[in-house]
């Protein structure tokens, strides 16, 4: 018991905190900054390792990678060197280098991977920035920006596919993958993101942009499944935009072939563009898409090649289909690559619940269901919130002093944390106080 500490605070009566202290000197954590000076251990932030691949290297079953903000690249020249998944390691980024929890982490914070190595040309990228090959769900991987990836060929197989991620889980396993951007990456084969054969794999708040197939016979702008083994890909709460391929095979954003079965749910697909397919092309056995968002040019006969099942979906121009919407959404900023529903869209408050009923958050974080009706597409539409307003329904009330409770009661969980210190604590009950008292969210 000597990493814990007892709190206890006049401030809620009767809540007693537990929270974890002295975390640099807890096992398991080894602490990447590119920007470290060399021989750190990795077992604090003042003594991080500098280097991600050593940090793999040295990493056993049950630890997990904490990278603060910052690029790291595969190999300083080594086009076939990637970054390789462990089983039993977690990757997580986006840290600032104080944080002494994962509750601290800010989801709109990310560390890079890049496969920009060599001279400034794309031809000399890493092939695959990540690989995973047969890792199971204790590989984890979240919280990071990847991209510059160019398997271009010329390599061997994967140097063809999967610029961002080659993933095989052809024996059955596949690593956790959430909260990840994927873009700028390329492949001539397959998957200009990401690349999958076999398994069963799972892709949480992940946003897919500015991926494209080069080659003339490739198919999957950003994720193509391969043909060797069947395989089912679950998409959840994604966000695909500006995808693309030329080839014939199609598939701006998806290629799912050799009977793969494919599940999207709650997510965005935008100016996705392909010359067959500019959502997806290829020969699913089942492809089902739920409470998503459709948008480009092509009509609807211009986003799926194979036939699909969409319903509680925004497909403009109609699609058949329980629940869809023939008219286009209106976002706050796609320009600007903002896709949330503005103010008056179609799609809010319009999904089914039942299709979301297992999703309990939105691309943010935010609540999946808000107003009693889930919306459709990767967010959820959040009319006027403040501070306090934990559940986002436009009201600091009794369901948001729970979880404010809750926070609180592990002080280092960030969601209570309005003064931005790190810490939900007594100053943050004083301004969470003063909001209860307003009530009302203006």
């Amino acid at each position: 018991m000597s990493n814990l500490r007892l709190r206890t605070t006049g401030m809620l009566p009767g809540v007693v905190v537990i929270g974890l202290c002295a975390m640099a000197a807890r096992a398991g954590v080894i602490r990447v900054n590119a920007a470290a000076t060399s021989g750190g251990d990795g077992l604090s932030w003042a003594t991080a390792l500098n280097d991600l691949q050593a940090a793999l290297t040295a990493a056993q079953p049950g630890d997990e990678i904490w990278v603060q903000q910052g690029v790291y690249k595969p190999h300083p020249t080594n086009r076939s060197i990637s970054f390789s998944l462990k089983n039993g390691v977690a990757l997580y980024g986006g840290f600032t280098g104080v944080e002494e929890s994962l509750l601290q982490r800010n989801p709109a914070l990310t560390s890079t991977l890049s496969g920009e190595i060599n001279t400034a040309a794309t031809s000399d990228n890493s092939y695959n920035v990540v690989k995973a090959i047969n890792v199971g769900g204790s590989a984890v991987l979240d919280g990071f920006l990847i991209t510059a990836g160019q398997a271009l060929g010329g390599g061997g197989f994967a140097s063809a596919y999967g610029g961002g991620l080659f993933l095989d889980a052809s024996l059955g396993n596949a690593p956790t993958i959430r909260g990840c951007t994927f873009s700028n990456n390329a492949a001539v084969f397959g998957g200009g993101a990401v690349y999958l054969i076999g398994g069963s794999v799972r892709f949480d708040r992940c946003f897919f942009f500015g991926n494209r197939i080069s080659g003339s016979s490739g198919s999957g702008g950003a994720i193509g499944i391969g043909t060797a083994v069947a395989a089912e890909l679950t998409l959840v709460n994604c966000v695909f935009a500006q995808n693309f391929t030329l080839a014939a095979a199609g598939g701006g954003a998806l290629s799912v072939n050799s009977g793969a079965i494919l599940n999207v749910f709650s997510s965005t697909f935008f100016n996705n563009s392909a010359s067959s397919g500019s959502v997806l092309a290829g020969s699913p056995s089942t492809a089902n898409f739920r409470n998503c968002v459709f948008f480009g040019s092509g009509g609807a006969s211009g986003y799926f090649a194979p036939a699909v099942s969409v319903q509680h979906s925004i497909v403009p121009g109609g699609m058949p289909g329980t629940g869809n919407i023939a008219t286009a959404a209106t976002f706050v900023n796609a320009p600007a690559a903002n896709f949330r529903l503005a103010t008056g869209s179609t799609g809010i408050n319009t999904g089914s619940n039942a299709a979301a009923a297992s999703i309990a958050v939105d691309f943010d974080l935010n609540p999946r269901v808000l107003n009693n009706t889930v919306d459709m597409g990767a967010y959820e539409f959040i009319a006027s919130t403040c501070t306090g307003d934990l559940n986002k329904d436009g009201f600091v009330d009794d369901a948001d002093f729970v979880l404010f409770a809750d926070a609180y009661n592990n002080l280092l969980d960030r969601r209570g944390d309005f003064t931005a210190d790190l810490l939900t604590d007594d100053s943050d009950f004083v301004v969470f106080a003063d909001a209860y008292n307003v009530l009302l969210c203006s």
